[in-house]
Protein backbone atom coordinates (compact mmCIF):
# COMPACT_ATOMS: atom_id res chain seq x y z
CA UNK A 1 0.00 0.00 0.00
CA UNK A 2 0.85 3.60 -0.92
CA UNK A 3 1.81 5.59 2.25
CA UNK A 4 2.97 8.88 0.11
CA UNK A 5 4.13 10.06 -3.15
CA UNK A 6 6.48 13.01 -3.47
CA UNK A 7 7.00 14.56 -6.20
CA UNK A 8 9.56 17.00 -7.51
CA UNK A 9 8.44 19.32 -10.73
CA UNK A 10 10.43 22.28 -12.83
CA UNK A 11 9.12 26.51 -11.96
CA UNK A 12 6.73 25.63 -15.03
CA UNK A 13 5.08 22.55 -14.28
CA UNK A 14 4.66 23.96 -10.46
CA UNK A 15 3.13 27.13 -11.75
CA UNK A 16 0.81 25.38 -14.18
CA UNK A 17 -0.27 22.95 -11.53
CA UNK A 18 -3.34 24.93 -9.81
CA UNK A 19 -6.03 22.89 -7.88
CA UNK A 20 -4.45 20.11 -4.98
CA UNK A 21 -7.99 18.49 -5.13
CA UNK A 22 -10.18 18.90 -8.24
CA UNK A 23 -14.02 20.00 -7.88
CA UNK A 24 -14.47 19.33 -11.62
CA UNK A 25 -13.29 17.01 -14.57
CA UNK A 26 -11.02 20.02 -16.08
CA UNK A 27 -9.43 20.92 -12.92
CA UNK A 28 -7.97 16.83 -13.00
CA UNK A 29 -5.73 17.91 -15.56
CA UNK A 30 -4.07 20.41 -13.03
CA UNK A 31 -4.00 18.52 -9.80
CA UNK A 32 -0.85 16.57 -9.63
CA UNK A 33 -2.12 14.79 -6.49
CA UNK A 34 -5.03 13.69 -8.57
CA UNK A 35 -2.98 12.37 -11.95
CA UNK A 36 -0.38 10.61 -9.45
CA UNK A 37 -3.06 8.90 -7.33
CA UNK A 38 -5.56 8.08 -10.78
CA UNK A 39 -2.25 6.53 -12.67
CA UNK A 40 -1.24 4.09 -9.23
CA UNK A 41 -4.62 3.18 -8.67
CA UNK A 42 -5.73 2.92 -12.51
CA UNK A 43 -2.12 1.58 -14.16
CA UNK A 44 -2.86 4.54 -16.54
CA UNK A 45 -4.41 8.28 -17.41
CA UNK A 46 -7.60 7.56 -19.40
CA UNK A 47 -9.98 10.17 -21.25
CA UNK A 48 -12.39 8.70 -18.32
CA UNK A 49 -10.34 10.09 -16.17
CA UNK A 50 -11.41 13.64 -16.27
CA UNK A 51 -15.31 13.14 -16.08
CA UNK A 52 -16.52 15.24 -13.25
CA UNK A 53 -17.58 11.61 -11.81
CA UNK A 54 -14.22 10.29 -12.02
CA UNK A 55 -12.53 13.20 -10.15
CA UNK A 56 -14.83 12.49 -6.61
CA UNK A 57 -13.81 8.96 -6.33
CA UNK A 58 -12.97 8.69 -2.69
CA UNK A 59 -9.91 6.03 -3.29
CA UNK A 60 -8.70 8.22 -5.43
CA UNK A 61 -9.15 11.38 -3.36
CA UNK A 62 -7.55 9.38 -0.24
CA UNK A 63 -4.19 8.68 -2.07
CA UNK A 64 -4.05 12.27 -3.54
CA UNK A 65 -4.30 14.27 -0.37
CA UNK A 66 -0.90 11.75 0.55
CA UNK A 67 0.54 13.19 -3.12
CA UNK A 68 2.89 15.64 -2.29
CA UNK A 69 4.50 18.31 -4.89
CA UNK A 70 7.11 20.98 -4.97
CA UNK A 71 9.46 23.20 -7.09
CA UNK A 72 12.98 21.65 -7.61
CA UNK A 73 15.29 24.33 -8.54
CA UNK A 74 17.56 22.21 -9.91
CA UNK A 75 15.31 20.70 -12.46
CA UNK A 76 15.02 22.61 -15.98
CA UNK A 77 12.61 22.55 -18.57
CA UNK A 78 13.89 23.04 -21.90
CA UNK A 79 13.15 25.02 -24.93
CA UNK A 80 12.41 21.83 -26.59
CA UNK A 81 9.49 20.86 -24.00
CA UNK A 82 11.53 18.43 -21.72
CA UNK A 83 9.64 18.84 -18.15
CA UNK A 84 11.45 16.48 -15.90
CA UNK A 85 10.07 15.65 -13.07
CA UNK A 86 11.06 13.01 -9.83
CA UNK A 87 8.98 11.04 -8.52
CA UNK A 88 9.40 8.81 -4.97
CA UNK A 89 6.62 6.64 -4.31
CA UNK A 90 6.69 4.98 -0.47
CA UNK A 91 4.66 2.23 0.63
CA UNK A 92 3.94 1.22 4.13
CA UNK A 93 6.05 -1.33 4.71
CA UNK A 94 8.81 1.48 4.28
CA UNK A 95 10.08 0.72 0.59
CA UNK A 96 10.58 3.32 -1.35
CA UNK A 97 10.66 3.40 -5.42
CA UNK A 98 12.07 6.21 -7.26
CA UNK A 99 12.54 7.70 -10.91
CA UNK A 100 13.45 10.80 -12.65
CA UNK A 101 11.87 11.27 -15.95
CA UNK A 102 13.32 13.65 -18.64
CA UNK A 103 10.44 13.69 -21.09
CA UNK A 104 7.14 12.94 -21.32
CA UNK A 105 5.88 9.77 -23.27
CA UNK A 106 4.56 10.51 -26.17
CA UNK A 107 7.09 13.05 -27.27
CA UNK A 108 9.77 13.07 -29.61
CA UNK A 109 12.32 11.70 -27.39
CA UNK A 110 9.78 9.55 -25.77
CA UNK A 111 7.45 7.63 -28.42
CA UNK A 112 4.51 5.93 -28.00
CA UNK A 113 4.24 2.64 -29.24
CA UNK A 114 2.68 2.25 -32.61
CA UNK A 115 0.18 0.10 -30.76
CA UNK A 116 0.08 2.88 -27.75
CA UNK A 117 -0.72 5.63 -30.65
CA UNK A 118 -3.76 3.48 -31.62
CA UNK A 119 -4.75 2.71 -28.72
CA UNK A 120 -4.77 6.39 -27.99
CA UNK A 121 -6.25 7.40 -31.39
CA UNK A 122 -9.56 5.18 -30.58
CA UNK A 123 -9.73 6.27 -27.20
CA UNK A 124 -10.55 9.61 -28.41
CA UNK A 125 -12.13 8.76 -31.80
CA UNK A 126 -14.98 6.35 -30.11
CA UNK A 127 -16.22 9.12 -28.30
CA UNK A 128 -16.79 11.00 -31.15
CA UNK A 129 -17.76 8.57 -33.85
CA UNK A 130 -18.71 5.66 -32.03
CA UNK A 131 -16.93 1.97 -32.28
CA UNK A 132 -16.95 0.89 -35.70
CA UNK A 133 -16.43 3.79 -37.16
CA UNK A 134 -13.38 4.38 -35.10
CA UNK A 135 -11.57 1.28 -35.50
CA UNK A 136 -12.19 1.49 -39.22
CA UNK A 137 -11.09 5.00 -38.87
CA UNK A 138 -7.83 3.81 -37.06
CA UNK A 139 -7.06 1.33 -40.05
CA UNK A 140 -7.17 4.10 -42.93
CA UNK A 141 -5.06 6.03 -40.59
CA UNK A 142 -2.87 3.54 -40.38
CA UNK A 143 -2.58 3.54 -44.29
CA UNK A 144 -2.59 6.67 -44.45
CA UNK A 145 0.35 7.44 -46.88
CA UNK A 146 -0.77 4.95 -49.39
CA UNK A 147 -4.32 5.93 -49.26
CA UNK A 148 -5.56 6.55 -52.90
CA UNK A 149 -8.34 8.47 -51.58
CA UNK A 150 -8.81 10.26 -48.01
CA UNK A 151 -12.85 11.04 -48.73
CA UNK A 152 -13.69 7.25 -46.75
CA UNK A 153 -11.81 8.79 -43.85
CA UNK A 154 -13.20 12.00 -43.97
CA UNK A 155 -16.55 10.50 -43.68
CA UNK A 156 -15.84 8.60 -41.30
CA UNK A 157 -14.40 11.60 -39.24
CA UNK A 158 -17.34 13.81 -40.00
CA UNK A 159 -15.86 16.29 -42.47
Amino acid sequence: TVETIDVEVTKHTYNRIAFRIPQTGLQGKFSMGYLLARAVIDGKISLHAFTDSAVRDANVLRLAERVHMRLDPDLRSSDAGSRPCKVTVRLRTGQAYSRQVEHAKGSREAPMSSQELTGKFLECARQAIGDSSAERAAQYVERLETLEDIRPLCQLLGA
